[in-house]
């Protein structure tokens, strides 16, 4: 049956630039796709008339949106990655937040049932927000991961964790791993993921073994890099003092081989962003996280003038929520005054057509195009539009930041893009992403995918 929607659309261009149609009009045909996108002036000389009988929208029409780094078994405890972690751990917050809080939280996996129940909880929370898809980090429990992935929507890509050192004994990869890789890549087709946690936790032998079935497979790899001081040391000094840096570990194991979705990357050198650069490698960039874990601000700027690619996520559970929503806000407020790149139009083009991109599936989501099927979700507004501005109906609309005030300053974020945040920064930083969580939190009125 036809289609007919008007009312404000957001619709994302592959120039990396957002449309903004106040009076907009996305009509199908009887087969669901696409076949006409623009405004209902035009659509009514096209159509005759008034046009057609058509759908009033109450809301802002926009694209499904993707995350494309996330773990699933970590839902449960989102926003207390760090509980109980002491700001000054001798090790990192990460590292100390990995093994009071997270390890249990995924060692619980190994429950089919269990597991089960959190993965349709994290299915119901972020399609209420939104998302649709994206790339997520599951645990070594292969039973799980199978099952995990069978639950998710064809738009969701992960894989079973690799993890055989400076882990529990509970949470290393079991005999039959090989067989269970295997399987996944010939069930899953292209939305298995080789996922190595990172180089703290999976051996060389391990990740090269992980990155020569991505080769066989042609599948796409995801791991953490970067992310804090401290963790980049023990990397560089203690476990692989014989590379030349932690990208380099990743370099010479293979796990570049393969385009790569390369979490944080916050702690980088030049010679790092060249090698990222040179492997057509993607960053995931997780503002929110490297925020409360006090990890430092990723170069935005160094990312877009070497042109790597990026995605904005949220990297639950270190963010408070799973809507992309309030990481886009986060990603304004911590580039503030340091990128003219950080603008509410980038923030939207990498939650959607920029992802879609990345993983293949841009014909299918990511924008409103003739020939796309129709796929959606409806912003509930708070107020009436009064802008033709895309940035600013982003900005006051879809993120809800009219009237924001933040409560950390410039003084504090200077020390966040130092790593050396203090308590109070640290404190500021946590309120502000509570207070974005809250400004998005049942914003999404609908979402609507086709069949």
């Amino acid at each position: 049956m036809p289609t007919v929607l008007r009312g404000p659309i957001l619709n994302p261009q592959p120039d990396r630039t957002i449309d903004f149609l106040p009076e907009g009009v996305i009509a199908t045909g009887d087969d669901g796709v696409i076949d006409f996108v623009g405004d209902w002036r035009a659509f009514c000389e096209t159509h005759g008339g008034d046009g057609a009988a058509f759908e009033p929208v109450d809301g802002l029409i926009c694209p499904p949106m993707l995350d494309l780094h996330t773990h699933v078994p970590q839902w449960p405890i989102r926003g207390q990655f760090c509980n109980g972690v002491d700001a000054t751990s001798p090790g990192g917050r990460l590292l100390a937040g990995l093994k009071r809080n997270v390890f249990p939280a995924e060692e619980r996996f190994a429950s089919l049932e269990y597991a089960r129940h959190v993965t349709d909880q994290f299915q119901q929370d972020t399609l209420a927000n939104g998302i649709v898809g994206g790339c997520a980090f599951l645990t070594v429990h292969p039973e799980a991961a199978f099952d995990t992935m069978s639950r998710l929507g064809l738009l969701w890509h992960g894989g079973l964790v690799l993890m055989d050192q400076n882990c529990p004994e509970r949470l290393r990869n079991n005999h039959y791993l090989q067989v269970d890789l295997r399987n996944l890549a010939e069930s899953l087709g292209k939305r298995h993921v080789i996922t190595d946690r990172f180089a703290v936790t999976t051996s060389s032998a391990l990740r090269q073994y992980g990155a020569a079935i991505a080769r066989e497979f042609g599948l796409m790899t995801q791991t953490h890099l970067n992310e804090q001081i401290t963790e980049k040391r023990f990397v560089e000094e203690t476990l692989y003092p014989d590379a030349d840096s932690y990208t380099h570990v990743y370099l010479r194991d293979g796990l570049l081989d393969t385009r790569a979705i390369l979490a944080h990357c916050v702690q980088m050198t030049a010679a790092e962003w060249s090698i990222v650069q040179s492997r057509r490698a993607i960053v995931a960039h997780c503002p929110t996280s490297n925020a409360l874990l006090g990890s430092g601000i990723c170069a935005l700027d160094e990312m877009i003038e070497r042109e790597i690619d990026y995605a904005i996520c949220t990297d639950v559970g270190a963010s408070l929520t799973t809507s992309l929503l309030a990481e886009m806000a986060m990603f304004l407020l911590v580039h503030r005054g340091r990128s003219r790149h950080a603008t509410a139009c980038e923030a939207l083009w990498r939650t959607t057509l920029g992802p879609a991109g990345l993983l293949g599936v841009d014909g299918q989501i990511g924008a409103f195009k003739i020939g796309m099927p129709l796929n959606y979700i409806v912003r509930r507004l708070s107020s009436p539009i009064t802008s033709n501005s895309a940035e600013d109906v982003i900005r006051d609309h879809l993120l809800n930041l009219r009237a924001f005030r933040s409560r950390t300053t410039d003084e504090e974020l200077s020390q966040l893009a130092d790593a050396v945040p203090s308590p109070a920064a640290l404190l500021h930083l946590q309120e502000d992403a509570a207070e974005l969580a809250r400004r998005t939190d049942g914003a999404i009125a609908r979402v609507v995918m086709s069949d």
